[in-house]
């Protein structure tokens, strides 16, 4: 699949939104450190692609 930019930005910032509401979710709960910590480093992750797309597509304007 080949995505456009603001296509692929908009999926990853689902994917942080939800994974943050997920880890918030399990804390309140108190459901296991380990569920946590998995919902935990998917929103790191997808931040860091998120920061990482955006910097790439500011680079370069015409995609």
């Amino acid at each position: 699949m080949n995505f456009s930019p603001t296509r692929s930005q908009a999926l990853l910032a689902t994917v942080l939104v939800v994974s943050v509401a997920a880890n918030v979710a399990t804390q309140v709960l108190g459901l296991s450190l380990y569920i946590s910590a998995v919902f935990g480093l998917i929103a790191v992750a997808s931040g860091v692609m998120l920061f990482s797309n955006y910097r790439k597509n500011r680079e370069d304007p015409q995609n």
